[in-house]
């Protein structure tokens, strides 16, 4: 609420002469209840400002392109479809067998 139309804590007991003594303290927990509702409506405003700003700033950064690497490996493709092979191949055993090969024991140890 603007301050030039704000009622000052004087001007509201004299604004409410008028009314009978029963509704002044509803008419008061009203006027309390519209301050803080319009309190509430500056700071989601003052927020949505913030808001709309920051997407502009956004907005106006390059997007990723689809067709950039997002995965870096440190190795070879082909060593490490090796390695993958071989870990498909242990899992295949153990559903078999319930054991882990012992070449593939060494390659997990080797690769931690």
């Amino acid at each position: 609420m603007p301050d030039s139309i704000r009622p000052t804590d004087s001007d509201s007991e004299e604004e409410l002469t008028h009314l009978p003594p029963e509704y002044r303290a509803a008419v008061r927990r009203l006027r309390a209840q519209v301050n803080r509702a319009a309190t509430a409506l500056n700071r989601l405003r003052a927020e949505n400002e913030r808001l709309r700003h920051r997407i502009q700033e956004l907005e106006q950064r390059p997007a990723l392109q689809p067709d950039t690497t997002a995965l870096v490996l440190d190795e070879d493709p082909e060593t490490l479809r090796d390695r993958i092979s071989t870990f498909i191949d242990a899992i295949d055993t153990y559903l078999e067998n319930g054991t882990v090969p012992p070449e593939v024991s060494s390659a997990t140890d080797a690769s931690a």
